[in-house]
């Protein structure tokens, strides 16, 4: 570029770019600036004049920075301009391009009016359609409406389910303390026992006595029924004869001149004869029916009796020779009277308690109580039955005071024994066992009784050994407290089930109400739309179907006019068009 003229050079500093130049301007008055200080240090020589010189060009290489720093953010600041310039041109492309798709969407307006005739028809049917579905669905939020109200209904029901069982409960403690009296019954069982050993016995001579008065009965009935019907044979074949005797002579009589009429009359008199002889021969065969049944119930009765008096002779005989010392049968029949009193109590075997089960001793030793009950809560409660009859029926039976006094002495020594046995075995430290005691059962009350009365601490003894006793009417008590409580464990877990599933019932119930919520919303959205798309397509000024309608006036050839029922009204709507309003000349 030529610029030897001052305008030329003028032309080319304002096309060079600012920083640049300015960078150029500055390294030349550095230049001058030190030129300056040499031609100064040469003429003067003068140190201290050197020195201010070096401060003023360390000043003047500050101030040099700080216009770097200015040019630098000049420089910044026109690089952002040309930022800026660049988006704006950007936008004014962008602008240009929506304003061509504007003039395209404007194109396709023209054939999408062509097309809306054709979708009148489909959007027709798809709002039949519409307004069946929302008839449906409405339908449907009725009958939720009933399954939420049925819902509620039986959360009700529950909620009275749960109160009845809670005072069931409260009734159930109110039953125990009611049959803590039918206990106070079991003392007498065994005095009832011996009571009906003696009843037994002398029913059995009772029974012999009826059996033989009962044969001798019934040889008399059957003799007297021998005798009747021998009587009423007689009395039949006496009246046949007589009947023979009187026709024979009734037709001697009469001869050949009896007619026809007097052998009718004679039939009617001797018919009645006739059907009173049958109708006796009858009552006859079922008097002797009967008779014979009667034979047969009573030698069946008489054979029940005396299998009944066999069975209740072996049962004395059992329950004697247990009473007189025969020791294996006394624990049989003490762990008889066990197990019938659990079951009274209202427990179950192989549920709430176990009989002649198997535990592993804390020595590794297998043992073998004779009941387990088992107890809420994992834990269990050992019961041994010990039966002592011979030094107690010693005792109750003996005839002086110094022989009943020794009796009972043994009898407590073998109460002490029994204990002493029962603490040896541990069956309170078993495998599996967490109660600390071990309930010894005594059958009898009275052994019990006669012991303390002769050893007042025989309790306060089994206690320190981890040994309760328990007769009859105690063992009852506590059983029909386990048996309580095991009641209350079941109800508890059936309550547990009954609020856990209505609480999924609650969640059920909580979801549907969420979902029947969103249904309505939906029914809402779709209601709006509908009437949106109503609007767009048949209301206000310059809608769809008034320009399909102008397109019909401005010449086009169709054979039907349209019209469109909504809002629930049965006139129809004709759709016209003003043209005044729309923006299209007249064809010429």
């Amino acid at each position: 570029m030529d610029t030897d003229s001052p305008q030329n050079f003028l032309a080319w500093l304002a096309a060079q770019n600012p920083v640049e130049l300015a960078m150029v301007g500055v390294g030349l008055l550095v230049l001058v600036l030190l030129l300056f200080v040499l031609l100064r240090m040469r003429s003067t020589g003068n140190a201290g004049e050197l020195a201010r010189l070096s401060t003023s060009l360390a000043a003047k290489e500050a101030r040099l920075t700080e216009v770097a720093s200015r040019a630098d953010r000049a420089e910044a600041l026109v690089s952002e301009r040309k930022a800026e310039t660049d988006r704006l041109s950007t936008e004014v492309s962008t602008l240009r391009a929506r304003i061509e798709t504007d003039q395209a969407q404007m194109r396709e307006l023209g054939s999408l009016i062509s097309g809306l005739q054709a979708r009148q028809q489909a959007d027709t049917a798809l709002i039949a359609e519409r307004d069946a579905t929302i008839g449906r669905l409405t339908s449907d939020i009725a009958t939720f409406q009933t399954r939420i109200e049925v819902e509620h209904q039986r959360q009700k029901e529950l909620s009275a389910d749960v109160a009845r069982m809670t005072t069931q409960t409260q009734a159930d403690a109110q039953a125990i303390a009611e049959r803590r009296a039918d206990g106070q019954k079991a003392a007498e069982v065994i005095i009832e026992l011996r009571k009906r050993v003696e009843a037994e016995q002398q029913a059995q001579q009772v029974l012999k006595a009826r059996i033989s008065a009962l044969e001798t009965q019934i040889e008399a009935e059957r003799v007297a029924a021998d005798d009747k019907i021998a009587l009423l044979t007689k009395i039949r074949d006496d009246m046949q004869e007589r009947f023979r005797q009187l026709a024979d002579e009734a037709l001697k009589t009469q001869g050949e001149a009896f007619s026809k009429a007097n052998v009718e009359r004679l039939e009617a008199t001797l018919t009645p004869l006739k059907e009173h002889v049958g109708h006796f021969e009858k009552e006859l065969r079922e008097v002797h029916q009967e008779t014979v049944k009667d034979r047969e119930r009573l030698k069946t009765e008489i054979a029940q009796l005396t299998r009944r008096s066999e069975a209740i002779s072996q049962e004395a005989l059992a329950l004697t020779r247990a009473l007189k010392g025969d020791h294996q049968q006394q624990g049989a029949w003490g762990e008889m009277i066990l197990e019938s009193i659990l079951e009274r109590s209202g427990l179950r075997q192989g549920e709430e308690y176990l009989t002649q089960a198997h535990r592993t001793g804390s020595d590794g030793e297998r043992l073998r109580p004779d009941v387990v009950v088992m107890i809420p809560g994992g834990k269990s409660l050992v019961i041994d039955s010990k039966v002592s009859l011979n030094d107690y029926a010693a005792a109750v039976n003996a005839e002086d005071e110094a022989e009943a006094i020794l009796s009972r002495k043994r009898h407590v020594a073998a109460m002490r024994a029994h204990i002493n046995g029962l603490s040896a075995k541990s069956y309170q430290l078993a495998e599996g066992q967490s109660v600390d005691y071990v309930i010894m059962f005594v059958p009898i009350e009275g052994a019990l009784s006669e012991a303390l009365r002769e050893d007042g601490k025989l309790t306060e003894y089994a206690l320190e050994r981890h040994i309760t006793i328990a007769t009859p009417t105690t063992l009852m008590m506590a059983m029909r407290t386990v048996s309580h409580v095991w009641a209350v464990e079941r109800r508890n877990q059936n309550a547990e089930n009954i609020a856990k599933r209505a609480g999924l019932l609650y969640d059920k119930v909580t979801s549907f109400v969420t979902n029947m919520e969103k249904v309505g919303k939906g029914i809402e959205t779709a209601q709006g739309a509908y009437e949106s798309a109503i609007g767009q397509l048949s209301r206000g000024r310059g809608n769809v179907l008034s320009q399909v309608e102008a397109l019909k006036s401005l010449g086009a050839r169709a054979t039907k006019s349209i019209s469109l029922e909504f809002e629930g009204k049965a006139e129809a709507l004709a759709l016209s068009v003003d043209l005044e309003t729309v923006d299209t000349e007249p064809a010429e």
